[in-house]
């Protein structure tokens, strides 16, 4: 939903609440943890931000606690202090002057899941799009730790298409949105792993 002046919180929270049982705005609910449908864009992107348990301990913290979607410029307004399956979630942020709030759901939290051959151990969730979103889709947020090698994984992978015509028009601006966001929550997990370092 798109705003010209700044929507209070509490505006935010009545719309987020609003949407407590409307269905996904996508049919393919899952589809994140199989494979994405065909013809819809695909985005990866995935980085290493720690090593060994302590960092895995603290990735897994900020993740399910939304703190990795806190990004300079993006507000989140989360139904529940922690990710948990059916969560609603409301997002603000602005772009050339105009305010838009886009809102998501929970659809399936896992942690501490092997791979196939054990290699390594995931935690993370996935949310979909509700109706007033700009785009429809899903998203899978994970911090993977390989137990091997030390090493602390983040890793977003998303399916999406443009929800209206008018995002439509602008799909190469909402493209680099995209993957500013991914970038910035990137950076965010390295980030509060070295401060939490530096703490201790």
């Amino acid at each position: 939903m798109l705003f010209l002046k700044e929507p209070a919180p509490g505006r935010i929270e009545s719309l987020r609440s609003a949407r407590s049982f409307a269905p996904f705005s996508y049919l393919q609910v899952g589809a994140t943890e199989s494979s994405p449908p065909a013809g819809w864009r695909v985005h990866h992107r995935r980085a290493l931000v720690g090593r060994g348990p302590e960092d895995h301990a603290r990735a897994v913290r900020a993740l399910l606690s939304w703190r990795l979607l806190e990004i300079e410029g993006l507000t989140v307004y989360p139904s529940a202090p922690t990710v948990v399956p059916q969560a609603e979630v409301a997002i603000l942020s602005r772009h050339l002057g105009i305010w838009s709030v886009d809102f998501c759901r929970v659809v399936h939290r896992f942690d501490q899941v092997f791979d196939a051959d054990r290699e390594h151990l995931t935690t993370g969730f996935t949310y979909g799009t509700l109706p007033g979103h700009a785009m429809r889709g899903e998203e899978r947020f994970s911090i993977e730790h390989h137990p091997g090698t030390g090493e602390v994984w983040y890793d977003i992978f998303s399916f999406s298409r443009p929800a209206t015509w008018l995002v439509r028009l602008a799909a190469p601006f909402a493209r680099a949105t995209q993957r500013r966001f991914a970038r910035a929550s990137m950076e965010n997990a390295a980030r509060l792993a070295r401060e939490e370092n530096a703490a201790g």
